[in-house]
């Protein structure tokens, strides 16, 4: 069981505030113990739900969201050093007085955390832009849901998310795996659901399912209805069995889950499974669990993306790459070093029908 007391701080506040996620929390005596979020994620969820009742939904792209995969980082980390070089001298140049010019963001600490920030977004930004054979960059936008920090480029609100997003995005597509085989798509441990914003607007014939835990899932299904007003949302909701939700479900376009509701899907009714550095911040009785889970559910593709090598906060476990519970019968399609992020890697495997 989790320490999570739901009489205390910041849980009452929070649950005054927002009664959907309380809904959403009154759930966990019903997980099994195997999907209860490990002790990282159990102090993470703390201080998610103190920023939502601090700063509320309205600015989460400023707080909470940054707890997901937004990087500030000084001029020497190897990302900036990567994306300099790529950029060449004059276009960093440009990069860092665009930094320096703007105005401090709210809710970052210091000065320099937003010029931290600022340069590595637009620098990340010239990287995507000249990596995009496709032209996808121009089809995106960041969303003004959730107050982002305020990065543009020729009056076009633009983000670390976005560019992260869309690189997920062609590594995905560009993989070898076949387009015409993904209709629908799982994510599990989607955050705020950066990437299922990307894959909706350049997919928008698929149906996306996104699996995670409050408040995460609280907000994804906040900002996801907000944005697409016009598709037909499954909203959370606890249930016994698949039958008595089947025809909502398969009529819904964006689907917001719980973990505990994973067993009760179908097997085979996803094609693609989508896992973006969570999978590293579980146990590895979880990480063989959501494996398992995602073998049965998905009939065509699994991409995650992970750390090469981290010791799990407060378990004692270190995770390799070499860890992950891969399937005898899974098909390597493609495997990689992210190139901003070197100490990721990217893998995406065919999965037995």
């Amino acid at each position: 069981m989790t320490d999570f007391d739901f009489e205390n701080e910041p849980f009452k506040t929070a649950f005054a505030m927002y009664p959907e996620i309380e809904t959403m929390f009154r759930e966990f005596p019903n997980y099994p113990s195997v999907m209860l979020p490990s002790k990282y994620w159990q102090k993470l969820t703390k201080k998610n739900l103190q920023q939502l009742s601090d700063s509320r939904y309205e600015n989460f792209k400023r707080t909470l969201a940054r707890n997901y995969f937004t990087w500030i980082v000084n001029p020497w980390n190897k990302q900036i050093r990567f994306l300099i070089r790529e950029a060449g001298v004059w276009q960093s140049l440009k990069c860092l007085w665009r930094a320096i010019v703007s105005p401090k963001h709210e809710f970052l600490e210091k000065r320099k955390h937003t010029i931290y920030y600022n340069m590595l977004t637009n620098l990340l930004w010239s990287y995507v832009e000249k990596n995009d054979p496709d032209g996808n960059l121009n089809r995106l936008v960041e969303p003004p849901q959730g107050n982002p920090l305020r990065v543009t480029r020729e009056g076009r609100l633009i983000s670390q998310d976005l560019a992260n997003s869309l690189l997920e995005y062609q590594s995905i597509m560009q993989s070898g795996m076949d387009p015409k085989k993904v209709s629908t798509i799982l994510e599990l441990g989607p955050g705020y659901g950066r990437s299922a914003y990307v894959f909706l607007e350049l997919q928008p014939a698929c149906r996306y399912i996104l699996v995670d835990i409050p408040p995460a899932l609280y907000v994804a299904q906040r900002y996801l209805s907000e944005v697409f007003k016009d598709r037909k949302i499954f909203e959370y909701r606890p249930f016994d069995d698949f039958e008595s939700v089947r025809e909502e479900f398969e009529q819904a376009d964006i689907v917001f889950l719980a973990p505990n509701s994973l067993k009760l899907l179908p097997s085979k009714s996803v094609d693609l499974s989508i896992n973006i550095s969570s999978l590293h911040e579980m146990r590895m009785e979880q990480i063989q669990f959501y494996f398992d889970e995602i073998e049965r559910l998905t009939k065509h593709y699994f991409y995650f993306k992970q750390w090469k090598q981290t010791t799990v906060p407060f378990e004692n476990e270190t995770i390799s790459e070499s860890d992950y519970p891969i399937g005898e019968d899974w098909t390597l399609i493609m495997r990689q070093q992210c190139k901003v992020q070197a100490k990721f890697f990217e893998a995406i495997y065919g999965l037995p029908d």
